[in-house]
């Protein structure tokens, strides 16, 4: 099939080009190199430098499956510059849903939503698919946008789409430059390897459920194949709750590092407790995750610190 990714050189979206071109699909790609690197794309991508509301005629002509994967995706960014975080994902994907429309409306579309459309529930609690949307910043609102578009693009114009909701994504190719703004986990790691402490915002008691980008990747594949997929809203996660000192006592071990943590006042918008269930991605898409968190962090470490010895230059983090 021929395939366009969007922010294809970014995180979650170079593991899917990697699946798919491993799948011998064409694969092409755009992203403006934000938070991406073109070193991520395998050989044989078209690559296309551009923002995702610059999207046109020639990106979507002819492919079967438009994976929406670029965003801006920290929720503390978009407190501080909501404007520049509705442009990048809310007018994005309005861009990507009217480029299928006007010039290719047989095209599937996989869109990456997040598990913070949900924002905060109940401690104890397990989320699903059927707890309401609660956003408490921008960046959540502006997902919802997106999922409620797939809705109303196949409700008035027949595209049809899926809507993918991982929870806090980490692995190899997590850009730990970003400074923490981005994937923290990554930042945390390069900090456990430079023997700095970790910074944590809050008590430290704030719980996520973690899932590892290659089992993300794998879901991507599964809604792609499945036609029960389409017109669906899959939450992917673990069901493991961790909380953040569990989590930097973690990278800590893996990274050697004894300088511990510090704390910092809580950030404004932050969610303190969220885990959720992946049945209905089981149930439908079989999948599931297969990497612990314990090995993932592994893993990760590696990686950063085999990509530290590599001098290039890295994406600038988002300006106002």
């Amino acid at each position: 099939m021929r395939i366009l990714v969007t922010g294809g050189a970014g995180f979650i979206g170079s593991h899917i080009v990697a699946r798919l071109v491993a799948d011998s699909h064409k694969v092409s790609v755009i992203d403006d190199l934000s938070a991406g690197r073109t070193s991520n794309l395998p050989r044989g991508v078209k690559f296309t430098k551009k923002a995702t509301k610059q999207i046109s005629k020639q990106d979507v002509q002819g492919v079967d499956v438009v994976f929406h994967c670029a965003a801006q995706v920290s929720t503390f960014l978009s407190v501080d510059y909501p404007r520049e975080d509705f442009d990048r994902n809310a007018n994005g994907t309005f861009s990507v849903f009217e480029a299928v429309r006007k010039y290719n409306d047989g095209a599937k579309v996989i869109y990456t939503s997040s598990r913070s459309v949900l924002g905060d529930i109940p401690a104890g609690k397990i989320a699903d698919e059927s707890f309401p949307y609660n956003p408490s910043t921008f960046y959540n609102v502006h997902k919802i946008y997106g999922e409620l578009l797939c809705s109303i693009y196949n409700g008035l114009y027949g595209i049809k789409s899926a809507v993918l909701r991982p929870s806090n994504v980490y692995g190899p190719g997590q850009p730990y430059w970003m400074s923490g703004w981005y994937n923290f986990i990554a930042y945390w790691i390069k900090l456990g390897l430079e023997g700095k402490p970790l910074p944590i915002y809050g008590t430290g008691t704030q719980v996520r459920d973690y899932t590892y980008v290659d089992d993300i990747a794998d879901a991507y594949m599964r809604a792609m194949d499945n036609r029960a997929a389409l017109g669906e809203t899959f939450l992917l996660a673990t069901g493991r709750p961790v909380t953040l000192n569990q989590l930097a006592d973690m990278v800590n071990s893996v990274t050697g590092s004894a300088a511990g943590k510090q704390y910092f006042p809580p950030r404004k918008g932050d969610v303190q407790y969220f885990v959720g269930t992946s049945e209905k991605a089981s149930r439908v898409l079989g999948w599931s995750t297969k990497v612990s968190l314990e090995d993932g962090l592994k893993k990760e470490a590696e990686w950063v610190k085999a990509d530290l010895k590599v001098k290039r230059k890295l994406p600038e983090p988002l300006k106002r």
